[in-house]
């Protein structure tokens, strides 16, 4: 259970910290050819709304906790605050019907490597925030 906890938490972190490089990811321009070191998940609508979903509480999150982290005293605030905000961002995942842990991080991981994935999941992040 303890090492269970412990990956849940090193998965929250992960998303804290990854969570700012994927919009970029995302707003790759499509003309630049990139090699896909991952390839893109098949995945239904449903899986990719449940993902946009997903994504968008996950940003509100990571921009809620970025004006806190930006105004913490201390290293050690710094961490409490992005511990806090990555068990958040892992329980927003988790709340979403559709997608896993799992499910959400090898689409974002996708979608870093592949600029058409990442087109189609921006559309339906768009669709999403609407």
């Amino acid at each position: 259970m303890i090492l269970n906890h412990s990956k849940r938490l090193v998965v929250a972190a992960g998303l804290f910290a990854g969570i700012a490089f994927v919009p970029a990811a995302l707003a790759q321009d499509a003309g630049q050819p990139v090699e896909p070191a991952v390839e893109a998940p098949a995945i239904t609508d449903e899986k990719l709304q449940s993902f946009a979903a997903a994504f968008v509480e996950v940003e509100a999150i990571k921009q809620q906790y970025t004006q806190r982290l930006q105004s913490a005293a201390s290293e050690t605030a710094q961490q409490e605050i992005q511990n806090e905000a990555g068990q958040k961002m892992l329980e927003a995942v988790e709340a979403t019907d559709g997608i896993s842990l799992e499910e959400y991080n090898q689409i974002i991981t996708s979608a870093q490597s592949d600029p058409a994935f990442a087109q189609k999941l921006t559309d339906a992040i768009g669709k999403v925030s609407e």
